[in-house]
């Protein structure tokens, strides 16, 4: 529900991931694995691979950091996600906003036709 009573809904999928400082024993996770976890959690709980992907972020004892993928780099032998800040929105503002910029592009104007 968002404001003004209006109900939405979406598809998600949440990461979350604990912020552990790394140790000499310990190499950060494979690809491997990861794959073998969300194949676990797919055998369970059927995911969405067309889902928004949501990574919540949180070093022990403190309130998670909600993120969004910003760029996905392959370097040498590793994949690097790279993270955006996720902000909350007035959802029916921003859907507002959006519809408002479409019409103003795509509709007819007064001069020689549409900017489209």
């Amino acid at each position: 529900m968002v404001w003004g009573g209006n109900p939405d809904a979406w598809q998600e999928t949440v990461l979350q991931v604990e912020d552990i400082p790394a140790k000499d024993d310990r190499s950060a996770m494979t690809a491997g694995k990861f794959r073998s976890i969300l194949a676990q959690v797919d055998k369970k709980v059927r995911l969405d691979h067309d889902a928004r992907l949501t990574i919540e972020i949180g070093r022990p004892g403190e309130a998670m950091q909600v993120f969004d993928i910003a760029n996905l780099s392959i370097e040498n032998d590793r994949a690097v996600l790279s993270l955006g800040v996720r902000a909350a929105i007035c959802k029916p503002r921003h859907r507002a906003e959006q519809t408002a910029a479409a019409a103003s592009c795509c509709a007819p104007s007064s001069k020689a036709g549409g900017c489209c």
